[in-house]
């Protein structure tokens, strides 16, 4: 999607689509070219699910720690 539909969608900014999506860029979950005058982006899916699996796997620690720690106090 180009970043001028982006902002029409997001109700935000065109500014501040582009910051965000250049924060995404370096983290490489998006992917960005151009094409005429109009930036043309596109989400790494792939990227993305890597990032998705990291997150499941905190969260899953988290949870176990917490359980952990409620265990400790009710006793």
């Amino acid at each position: 999607m180009s970043v001028s539909r982006l902002t029409t969608t997001a109700g935000v900014t065109r500014q501040a689509v582009a910051k965000h999506l250049r924060v995404l860029e370096d983290a490489g979950l998006v992917r960005s070219t151009r094409h005429g005058r109009s930036r043309v982006c596109q989400l790494e899916s792939n990227r993305l699910d890597e990032v998705r699996r990291s997150l499941a796997l905190i969260s899953d620690q988290w949870d176990e720690t917490l359980a952990r720690l409620k265990k400790f106090v009710e006793e």
